[in-house]
Order: structure tokens, then C-alpha cells, then sequence
């Protein structure tokens, strides 16, 4: 096995132990909660102190990549954010869980900072999406382990014992990435950019100019809060609404997650690919179309009283929300010249998470716990509260359709 390749296998394994450690939190929040006497506004603020330390660090880890060597201090990363899991399991206040959530965030940082920059560096530009494709395609499934897995050992052994098992396998992978070669950096770019020196503030000119840019990046942080808000408190609803066990929740929503995060993924790009050669913007008009058609889906999920109806609804809503990561992923990317790329991708990143899925939680939290304040049913407040995406989904839809208005997209052209 080439070192490429083995660094793509490696960095695939620990995306894939990211999405369990982060989901592992929502599949135990429930019993953790009450362990720790909670209100769903504290347990909702989990994600919002994880993400904004995470974004706030990434530009830091962004500075010592350029120094020094990167898959030692991914490394070092990957043992911070597992020590800091396994950490979880011993706390008993709720500022200390908030530190150690904090410091997962610091460590996921410095893996998904390097990351993506190593695969780069370790293969030519026309393999890239094909190797791209099973690096991402680890989200879904980390996510599925992360409820599963965290959802059936808490229902065994208790919320503390699914941080430890979280933990773990961690430690291993960074032991493994600390003996890994640094691969040259910028080795198997064909062309060097001849406008890399342009300054940061003209680059962000270039970037807010960017009408498509700005559509792609106000529908990704509408979809973003959706789904922040969807992932965490879906697991708790079950539990909450039709008194499902700690152990099912986790297991249904996980394969809920694996099923349609796969499926759409690959529907998504498969139909790209399919249809952009006779209609340019067919990628646009797909993701438009099918997050339009999710925002019915999930009211009715929110809604519907019976158990098998949810899953149904569920899963045909979380179906159609994920046929659009590819697509929408790709046209942020393919509207910008290679001379501002980096620094659009980077900004939507950033706004993406800080005013999506770092919010969605907390704020559904607070909702809920009003609407139980006032005398409703905690499972039918949670669902009400939940409520609040199904704008955000429609908002991520139409921001795609203004931006096929904008006829066919070429690389550079706003």
C-alpha cells in the first residue's frame, strides 16, 4: 500500500471516530440530563461551547501547519479530543462537562484543519473527488456509531460507560498518525496559483461579490441549522414522545442516519453527474427541489402520533436533506476562481457552523423548555420546538433556486 493511499485509509478511520465521539453526546442525552439535572437549554449549549471553540482554534492549528510536522499534530489532536471523551465519563457538574466539551473542540480542530490539506497534497487533483468521496462518506456512518453504539452501551452499562467506549479507539489512531510521513506540501498540484499573493482583504472582496457564493453559503447555514438541531434532539424526541428506550432511540436513529446519509450522498452526486452535461445547473436545481420537498416530510415527522409513522416520515426527510451536501458542496466551491477558493471555502465554513448547527440546539432547547414551563408535555414540547427548522429548510431551499436564477455557473463567474 502506497503512503497515500494508507494516509487516506488512516484520516478516513479517524473522520469516521470524529462523527462518533460528536454524536455520541445526542444519542446519552437524555440520561445524562437527568443524572445531572439539566434543563434541554444547558444540554443544547453542549453543542453551541463545542463549535465555537472548534472554530476558534481552527485558524490557530491553520498557522502551526505551515511550521511544523502536520500528521503529529493531528496527532496530538485526535489524543486531546479522546482523552477529553473519556474524560466525560468521570465528571459530575456541568461546568466540567462544558470544559470537556470545549476541549474536544480544540482537539477535532486539528484534524479537521490538516485533514483535508494531506489528502490533497498526497494525490493529483484528478483523483481527488473520487478519494474525497470515501473520506466524507465516514461522516454518515461515524454519525450511525456515534447513536448506536453510544445509544445501546448507556442502555447496558449507562451514559458514562458510552464516553469511555467513545474514547478509546481514539487513542489508538492517534498513536498511528503520530508515525506517518508529512506529505510535500503542494507536491501533486498541477499548476501553481499565479494570484496567491493577492491580500486577504481583496480575496474577501472577490468572495462577498460572489452572488452565487453568497446563495450557496445563506442556503448551507439554513440547512446547517436544521440538521444541528435535527441530529441532536431527534434521538431524545423518541425517548420523550413515545417513551422508546435510551438503547432503540440510539440504534433507530442511527441507522436512519448510515441509511440516508449514505444513499442521499451518493444519489445526490449521481445525479449530478447524470444531468449537468445537457442542464449546467441540474446540481442546483436538485438540491433546490429536494429540500423544498423535505420541509413537508419533517413537519409531518414532528407531528405524526404514531411510532412507525415517524420513522417513515423520517427517513424520507433525511433522505432528501442529505441528496444535497454534494451538489451544493460542489457549486460553492466551482463559483469561485482558485485564487480566492481557499478563502470562500474557508468563510463558509465558518458561517455555516457559527450561525447554524452552534445555535440550532440551544434554541430549540429553550424553546422546549418554555412550552413544558407552560403546561405542555415534554415530549410534545421538544416536538413543537423542533418546529423552528422547518423555516430554515424552505429559507435553504429558495436560496438555491435565486442562485439557478443566475442562469449557468462557471468557475470565476458571479
Amino acid at each position: 500500500m502506497t503512503a497515500a493511499r494508507r494516509l487516506l485509509l488512516l484520516l478516513t478511520g479517524i473522520n469516521l471516530v470524529n462523527y462518533l465521539d460528536r454524536y455520541v453526546v445526542a444519542a446519552v442525552l437524555e440520561p445524562l440530563g437527568k443524572e445531572l439535572h439539566l434543563t434541554d437549554a444547558q444540554l443544547g449549549r453542549l453543542t453551541l461551547v463545542f463549535i465555537l471553540v472548534y472554530m476558534c482554534s481552527a485558524p490557530f492549528f491553520g498557522y502551526l501547519a505551515d511550521r511544523f510536522h502536520r500528521p503529529r499534530l493531528v496527532a496530538a489532536g485526535v489524543a486531546l479530543w479522546s482523552l477529553a471523551t473519556v474524560g466525560a465519563a468521570f465528571i459530575h457538574t456541568y461546568p466540567a462537562l462544558l470544559v470537556m466539551r470545549s476541549l474536544v473542540g480544540v482537539g477535532e480542530a486539528a484534524y479537521a484543519t490538516l485533514g483535508p490539506a494531506m489528502m490533497a497534497d498526497g494525490f493529483p487533483e484528478a483523483e481527488r473527488a473520487k478519494k474525497f468521496t470515501w473520506f466524507y462518506l465516514a461522516i454518515p456512518v461515524g454519525s450511525a456509531f456515534g447513536y448506536g453504539l453510544g445509544g445501546l452501551v448507556a442502555g447496558a452499562w449507562g451514559w458514562r460507560a458510552s464516553f469511555l467506549v467513545a474514547g478509546l479507539p481514539g487513542l489508538a489512531f492517534a498513536v498511528w498518525m503520530a508515525l506517518q510521513q508529512d506529505p510535500v506540501r503542494g507536491a501533486m498540484d498541477a499548476v501553481a496559483d499565479a494570484d496567491a499573493s493577492l491580500p486577504y482583504l481583496k480575496r474577501l472582496r472577490h468572495v462577498f461579490l460572489n452572488r452565487i457564493w453568497l446563495a450557496c453559503t445563506a442556503s448551507y447555514v439554513a440547512y446547517t441549522f436544521a440538521m444541528g438541531a435535527l441530529s441532536m434532539w431527534g434521538p431524545t424526541l423518541l425517548q420523550r414522545r413515545f417513551a422508546v428506550s435510551t438503547a432503540k432511540a440510539g440504534l433507530v436513529f442511527g441507522a436512519l442516519a448510515v441509511v440516508t446519509g449514505i444513499l442521499g450522498t451518493l444519489l445526490g452526486g449521481w445525479f449530478t453527474d447524470r444531468w449537468q452535461k445537457r442542464w449546467p445547473d441540474a446540481g442546483v436545481a436538485i438540491s433546490g427541489l429536494t429540500l423544498l420537498a423535505a420541509a413537508p416530510m419533517v413537519a409531518l415527522a414532528l407531528g405524526a402520533g404514531s411510532l412507525g409513522a415517524v420513522y417513515a416520515l423520517f427517513f424520507a426527510g433525511m433522505l432528501l436533506l442529505f441528496v444535497n451536501t454534494s451538489p451544493v458542496n460542489a457549486l460553492t466551491v466551482s463559483c469561485l476562481p482558485a485564487s480566492v477558493r481557499a478563502t470562500g471555502v474557508g468563510l463558509n465554513v465558518l458561517l455555516i457552523h457559527l450561525l447554524g448547527d452552534a445555535i440550532s440546539p440551544e434554541l430549540v432547547g429553550r424553546r422546549a423548555d418554555a412550552l413544558h414551563a407552560s403546561g405542555l408535555a415534554g415530549g410534545d414540547a421538544l416536538a413543537r420546538a423542533m418546529a423552528m427548522v422547518l423555516p430554515a429548510i424552505l429559507l435553504s431551499g429558495l436560496a438555491l433556486w435565486w442562485a439557478r436564477l443566475r442562469k449557468t455557473v462557471r468557475p470565476g463567474r458571479a
